[in-house]
């Protein structure tokens, strides 16, 4: 596997993963979130992070093989 491939890829990864915990800690969990002044817009970002990194993982999986060759 390509180092470059596999570093981009960990790299989207770990931004889903800190998304979706940190999503699942607003809606399920809200005793743990403290003082928020505005946690609409927090969520707001943390959906768009994930978004942004499930769309570019998908990508990178699409048109690369993980030695870093175009499909």
């Amino acid at each position: 596997m390509n180092r470059f491939y596999s570093a981009l890829e960990q790299h989207y990864i770990s931004k889903i993963t800190e998304s979706i915990a940190t999503l699942d800690l607003y809606f399920n969990k809200s005793v743990g979130i403290g003082e928020h002044s505005d946690i609409l817009e927090e969520i707001k970002k943390y959906t768009d992070m994930l978004d942004d990194a499930d769309s570019k993982l998908s990508t990178l999986r699409n048109y690369f093989n993980s030695d870093g060759t175009v499909k």
